[in-house]
């Protein structure tokens, strides 16, 4: 064999290497081609995770702060709308906040302690309130934090991906938005109230309602 055959050989012969190292590159899948599909499959998981977390946790402190703002303004208000509007509130939100209780222990949630900021602010804003100034000012409290609450569980009763918190908040949401309507009802007793008397034995709720 010549020395050009020789080289053309050699060449031949790398060039066939070559190509079958690169074939099998390409039939080998890299270990990392599959990486983002699951990494985002995971991400998505716990976004959906962390927001039905989220609504719980906010759902337990609204609850909480609604019995608590609920049994000051009962025991302080001297209008009879209002406070039958706070023990109202006493009641409904404390068997929401045991039905939540509940269900998150089911699922090994565990629920924040104390009560959201606004609703700080305005605990601390009852507490030196007296006579009108504490039914107006709770009452106009009552207006913000139901307004928000409805269409929060409005949202989460679509929206959730659990299934027993998207019913909790299907159950729960026809008794907020009736505390939308008592709230109205309410302020137009205790207007009344103010004007006309109440006949003995009539309460404030059967004469204006």
């Amino acid at each position: 064999m010549t020395k050009i055959q020789s080289t053309l050989c050699f060449l031949a012969m790398a060039s066939m290497f070559g190509w079958g190292c690169s074939n099998n590159r390409a039939a080998t899948p890299d270990a990392n081609s599959s990486q983002p599909s699951s990494s985002a499959s995971s991400s998505n998981s716990n976004t959906t995770a962390n927001a039905d977390q989220k609504f719980v946790e906010d759902a337990a402190k609204g609850n909480r702060a609604e019995v608590e703002l609920g049994k000051m303004v009962a025991a302080k208000a001297t209008n009879p709308a209002v406070k039958q509007f706070a023990q109202r509130m006493v009641k409904d939100h404390t068997e929401a906040l045991n039905q939540l209780q509940q269900l998150a222990q089911s699922k090994n949630i565990t629920l924040p302690d104390g009560l959201p900021s606004d609703a700080q602010d305005l605990q601390q804003k009852l507490s030196n309130d007296h006579g009108k100034q504490l039914d107006s000012d709770y009452m106009s409290g009552m207006v913000e934090d139901h307004e928000k609450d409805v269409h929060e569980f409005q949202d989460a009763a679509q929206n959730l991906k659990d299934p027993d918190l998207k019913q909790w908040a299907s159950k729960t949401l026809p008794i907020l938005q009736q505390h939308c309507k008592w709230r109205k009802q309410s302020t137009r007793r205790s207007r009344a109230a103010k004007q006309l008397p109440v006949r003995a034995g009539q309460s404030v709720a059967s004469k204006y309602g």
